[in-house]
This record gives C-alpha cells, structure tokens and sequence, in this order.
C-alpha cells in the first residue's frame, strides 16, 4: 500500500468537532474554503495577539507604516478582506479626508459620484463587484459590451460626476478585447481621475502601482497566506482617506489584533518566498498527482498540466472523455462526498474539465485524490 495514502487521510481535523469532514483543498485559495492554512508562525503570531491587549491605533498605525515600506508604496491601509478594500477605496475617493462626508455615505456630498467599470470586469467572487461598489451611495457605470470595450468606450463615460475608474485583474473577468491597464491610466490621467485596481488574488504587490495605480485592493489571505484580511495600498492622500473610513462605513468591517498580526507575519514570510523554489514545489506536486491519476489506468480519463491565465500556477486538468463512465459534474460530486471531501476548480466543468490546483494540496494527499477518482469511476 501506498504510505503516502494512509498519510493523507490520517491528518488531524479540528472540524471534526462540528461534525465536518476534513477537506484536502485542491481548488486553491478560495474563500468559501477557507483561503490558506496560515504558517506556524502566522499562527503563532495571531495566538500571541489573541492574549493580549494593544493600543489599535497605534497597532494599525504601525503595521501600516511598516507594509507600506515592504511593498513600496506611499501608505497602506489594513481592512478585514480584499472585498472590504474595494468598499473603503472607492468610499475613499468619494470624501477624500473630509468627516462630514466620511459621515454623511451613504448619502453622497459632492457632484463625483460615479464609478466606471468595464463591463467584462463586472464580475461576481461569491458577492457581486458592482454592489460592493454601490454600498457606498456611488453609481456604477459599465462601459462596452461583456467582449469588447474600446477607448472611445471609456472617454465617453467620462463625466464631471466620474469619481473613479475600478480595473479589475481576476481569473473571473473577461480580459480579451478589455482595455488594458495601461490605457485606462493614460486616459484617467489626461481627466485627474483616480484609477483603483481590485487585484485580490494576484502575487505582484508593486506592479499596479507601477504602472499608475492610484490605489491597488489585495487579499490577505489568497497569495499572501495570510487569515482572513485585505490590504489597499497607494497614494497617500487616498491612503488617508481610507483609513479615515473606519469612523464610517468601515466601522462595520474592522480588523482585530489578531489578524492584524497574523497578516504582517505572513506579508514577511510571503516577501521573503524564492520565486523559484516555489515553482518548483507546486509543479513537483502537480507532476505527481499526474503521475498517480496516470498510474490508475482510468477508462476515459486523460490529463496534461496547464497554466494560469495571471499568475505564475501549475495545474492539472482532469478531461472527462465519453467513454469515462460518469461525467464531470459527477465526479465532482462524488469528490465531494467523499471523506475526506476532495474539493476542485470547476470553473470548467461544463466541458468535462476539472482542475486541480496544488497551492494547498499536499503531496501525501495527491495519491488518495488519485485512488479516490478510481474508486469512483470503477465503482
């Protein structure tokens, strides 16, 4: 027998408790999985502040600083997810550092009052873009067709009641025949408009900015590894203002001590990762978990290794052929069902393709992913 079989299905599940299965996470740094199982000492660092007391402004003020300086930007500004980062941002540039505005949202003092979004970039994550940028009494105006928006698109949207452009870079918005980021900043500029850049899953935390971001929205807890946390970094006028949120609509979506912490220690340790070797550690999985599907000989079943459209991930793609004896949505089901429960990307399942990220797949694990499929294909 396999040892790497009783191995991944022998881990600890502290779930079990409320009577849920473990998971082996094969769909990546999603959120309704919980995004990352955080390094010990991300962990060590949030238990540490869970049994204390700290003055928070001074925590925020600090770690803020500290952030901003780690990833070159003019300030930076904590928030307790990527999808509250867009609400404070775009809050952000609708009152700029003024109380009585900051006080007054939903209810908008001022003409600059709507947000242009391409409309190939209005995109849902679990929650729909376009709301997180309506909660803030802001109107959103979609620019294009869902394939294909042109400049002329854009400098026709382009109003005295514009308060910003939101450009998102994601798997889930449509990116061919979009306008790059590049052309949203030049035309932006020409206006004064500020351009804010949902990257919440991304891995670069200076490219955005480099290219002319006026603020750019991550995710604590998907690249970085850290728990559940958003970071909006850019100008500091808008960092300003950002921060000033929280005696406003941020209130309702503050941070505590304990992942304030847990976020910087994984910033640090994510900062400090070898491009290289980490490449080199997913494809050792993702060549292994090909390996092991390959080995069960699966009527059917075919694989090969692809990449991901933005960042630098390895994944295998299962292809469910006709004469597989059951579908893919099937075998995603009986994934599922099983104990532990196998979780994919089924963004693809449609076509009879499932995917398979190894970001949080461990490599014990891959062999009962493979003997799990072989169960379930020839019963």
């Amino acid at each position: 027998m396999d040892q790497r079989l009783e191995g991944g299905r022998s881990k600890m599940n502290p779930f079990e408790a409320v009577q849920l299965p473990r998971v082996i996470n094969a769909a990546g740094k999603m959120t309704y999985l919980g995004s990352s199982a955080v390094l010990p000492e991300v962990a060590a660092a949030m238990s540490a502040a869970a049994q204390s007391y700290v003055d928070m402004a001074g925590l925020k003020q600090t770690v803020q600083r500290r952030v901003a300086e780690l990833t070159g930007a003019e300030g930076a500004c904590i928030t307790s997810c990527a999808a509250a980062g867009i609400v404070v941002s775009v809050a952000a540039v609708l009152t700029g550092t003024d109380m009585d505005k900051v006080e007054a949202l939903p209810e908008i003092k001022g003409t600059r009052r709507e947000v242009i979004l391409q409309k190939g970039h209005a995109v849902s994550f679990g929650a729909n873009l376009t709301q997180m940028i309506r909660m803030t009494g802001a109107a959103v105006k979609e620019i294009g067709t869902v394939n294909g928006v042109k400049p002329y698109h854009l400098e026709g949207a382009i109003t005295e009641a514009t308060a910003a452009i939101v450009y998102v870079v994601s798997h889930h918005a449509v990116s061919n025949e979009m306008l790059t980021l590049a052309e949203v900043v030049e035309t932006a500029g020409t206006y004064g408009i500020p351009v804010i850049v949902d990257a919440a899953a991304e891995v670069d935390l200076r490219q955005y900015l480099a290219q002319g971001a006026d603020l750019a929205v991550y995710s604590g807890h998907k690249a970085i590894g850290g728990p559940t946390s958003g970071l909006v970094i850019g100008r500091k006028e808008l960092i300003d203002a950002c921060m000033l949120q929280e005696k406003g609509y941020a209130r309702a979506m503050k941070i505590g001590k304990e992942n304030i912490m847990g976020f910087y220690a994984a910033l640090q340790c994510y900062l400090k990762e070898d491009p290289e070797e980490t490449a080199g550690r997913l494809t050792e999985i993702v060549e292994t978990l090909q390996k092991d599907i390959e080995h069960c000989g699966l009527t059917g079943i075919s694989t090969k290794i692809v990449k991901d459209a933005t960042r630098p991930i390895p994944r295998l793609q299962l292809i469910v052929g006709e004469t597989a004896p059951l579908e893919a949505k099937q075998l995603i089901a009986g994934m599922e069902r099983n104990n532990p429960s196998i979780r994919t990307r089924n963004h693809s399942a449609d076509a009879g393709m499932i995917q398979f990220d190894p970001r949080e797949l461990k490599i014990e694990e891959t062999a009962v992913v493979a003997q799990v499929l072989k169960q379930l294909l020839e019963g």
